[in-house]
């Protein structure tokens, strides 16, 4: 069981890095929302909303990890 949660906790601070990404991709995004026209305002809200649900997607996963529910996918069997 120390083998699995120590896998957890490696795919957890895995995802922490992924959301610290996307926080960053997020900011660079909105930031450049200010000089961008109609059209490439479109298109940097599609991206910011991919990275949003990226980023959600990345802390109900951390969730999980939190829980037993994926426990057997650490098992060394």
């Amino acid at each position: 069981m120390a083998l699995a949660n120590e896998k957890k906790r490696i795919v957890e601070d895995f995802l922490k890095r992924c959301i610290d990404y996307s926080d960053n991709k997020l900011r660079r995004y909105r930031a450049s929302l200010g000089s961008a026209d109609s059209e490439q305002e479109l298109a940097i809200q599609d991206k910011i909303n991919h990275w949003v649900a990226y980023r959600f997607f990345n802390e109900y996963a951390i969730e999980e990890l939190k829980g037993t529910e994926l426990d057997d996918w650490f098992d060394d069997d």
